[in-house]
């Protein structure tokens, strides 16, 4: 967000016989609410990052339990988040047709044939780096033997919700391949040391072949300068666009929930890239997620150990207590859990999934620090992919077995419903404020999309001081209806509509509304819980 656009707000109890204050003194709405971040300042002494893997994980795993943080930034007044080097809105704000979400991030790159391996591939899983016949390099990894279009499959996959999200993603292809499609160049290295023939064939043998070929995952090299991983908290200090610490960036904590829909329970430090590129020959820094074998049922080398999304890998205090005292003899819901004896998927299912309780390999900041508004935006997103469009990005995984893509869209489907109706009983559901024929309309999401029950609203209407944040009530005005006063306000008027519902006051909705020359626009959002 711009300097001087962030909201900062106090939610409390709203009736319409009371005057609500911000809390805030300063101008609150641009001209317009912004829908992309201002165009980035150029970076001119970027630095090379590593974050060390132990350093990371002991690091974040010091404090393992919830610490909700102030409100979001890199928002707009509307509560959602602008295009940036971050994150560029695609789905959510305009359904991708099939054939936009099954090319993901770009589909004219595969690797084209004949192949030369340039080295081997840093990270667990083991894979290797090549040059095709363009001169294109691309970062391959492999299936497990026993586990054939597994960890492939989610490479994929993932990369192609993620992007459709919003994400920066790498460009990740699926490749069948012969033995004889491969050389090995004479510079090429392997741990340190020249790599043969020989070392390549045994990182072949470590994966699935079919009739004759190679199942490979090819993820496209990110262009632009590496500049290394970038860490879920803090800023860069050499990136003068980086102005919000990344575990309150609203893109970074609603992560939480889209990692918990794909079963992404590797999201590290680690699995992102800070890259140096130039748009209009300004330089700098964009944000990809990386890495995505370890999501959906597969753990990369191995199917995914039922723990994981519902446990750290380090057990908190009180984990470790309940096990203690329970004696093991009262298994865990995870415990229970019941996987399909599909090699394929791994292991990954719906029914024991608790959104709100999932969890990462190790505790994530920006998960951490995360709000119910950030989760409602997060929410809100993963249900605009309908049962088609889930279907759609899953086939791309390229699946012998049709039946495959079959269990991922019903589960993929049954998580994002939960997703709704655990995100959406937090606040009030409503979302899409606009005004149409001299009325405030607005859709309930949960209503929307078949997870609850109609629900009544009721507005309670206040003049708003642009200048103080100061809200007095309106004498009119109960209805959904704009008030007299509204309707005769001289443009650059600023008024406000709190709704609640009439069984829970806790929660409610502010829009603010602005007079203009030619009607009332909305220009501003925020929520109470």
């Amino acid at each position: 967000m711009a300097p001087g656009h962030e909201r900062v707000l106090i939610g409390v109890v709203l009736t319409t016989l009371l005057t609500v204050t911000s809390g805030a003194s300063q101008k609150f709405f641009p001209d317009d609410p912004i829908e992309a971040a201002p165009p980035p300042l150029p970076v001119t002494a970027p630095l090379v990052r590593d974050v060390n893997q132990i350093y990371d994980f002991l690091h974040n795993s010091r404090r393992p339990e919830r610490r909700p943080g102030p409100p979001a930034g890199a928002t707009n007044t509307l509560g959602n988040v602008p295009d940036s080097p971050w994150f560029t809105n695609r789905h959510g704000r305009r359904p991708m047709t099939r054939e936009e979400l099954q090319r993901g991030p770009g589909d004219s790159a595969a690797p084209t044939p004949p192949f030369t391996v340039i080295g081997g591939k840093e990270g667990v899983q083991p894979g290797f780096r090549i040059m095709d016949s363009e001169g294109r390099t691309y970062y391959i990894k492999m299936d497990p033997v026993k586990y054939p279009e597994m960890a492939t499959a989610a490479e994929v996959i993932v990369s192609k919700f993620l992007y459709a999200i919003g994400y920066n993603t790498p460009e990740n292809y699926i490749v069948e391949a012969n033995l004889s499609d491969f050389t090995v160049a004479r510079d090429a290295m392997l741990d340190s040391r020249r790599m043969t023939w020989g070392d390549f064939c045994l990182l072949l043998n470590k994966t699935q072949t079919s009739a004759g070929k190679f199942r490979l995952a090819a993820s496209l090299e990110i262009p632009g300068k590496s500049l290394g991983p970038f860490r879920f908290e803090g800023t860069r200090t050499d990136d003068p666009n980086d102005t919000v610490n990344h575990e309150d960036r609203r893109d970074l904590r609603g992560l939480f929930v889209f990692a918990g829909w794909l079963n992404h329970t590797d999201v590290k430090a680690n699995n992102t890239l800070d890259v140096l590129v130039q748009d209009n020959g300004v330089p700098h820094i964009r944000h990809y997620l990386i890495d995505f074998s370890s999501a959906l049922g597969s753990d990369g080398t191995w199917p995914k150990d039922a723990r994981f999304g519902h446990e750290f890998v380090l057990p908190t205090p009180s984990e470790v207590l309940r096990k203690i005292l329970g004696l093991g003899l009262f298994p865990t819901e995870w415990e229970k859990a019941k996987f399909p004896d599909i090699t394929a998927v791994g292991n990954f299912e719906a029914a024991g999934f608790d959104p709100d309780n999932w969890k990462s390999n190790y505790p994530n900041p920006a998960f951490l620090s995360r709000l119910p508004d950030d989760e409602f935006w997060g929410a809100k997103t993963v249900m605009t992919f309908s049962d088609d469009d889930i279907r759609a990005i899953a086939e791309t995984g390229q699946y012998s077995d049709p039946d495959v893509v079959d269990y991922l869209t019903r589960t993929l489907a049954a998580r994002r419903d939960r997703i709704g109706r655990t995100y959406f009983a937090k606040v009030l559901p409503l979302d899409n404020f606009r005004v149409e024929g001299g009325e405030l309309q607005f859709d309930d999401l949960a209503f929307k999309y078949g997870l609850a029950p109609a629900q009544q609203y009721t507005p309670g209407w206040f003049y708003l001081d642009n200048a103080t944040g100061q809200r007095t009530p309106l004498l009119d005005g109960a209805a959904f209806e704009l008030p007299k006063q509204i309707l005769d306000a001289a443009p650059g008027a600023y008024f406000s509509a709190i709704i609640h519902r009439s069984d829970d006051v806790q929660k409610s909705v502010a829009v603010d509304l602005r007079k203009t020359a030619t009607g009332v626009e909305v220009v501003g959002i925020e929520r109470t819980w």
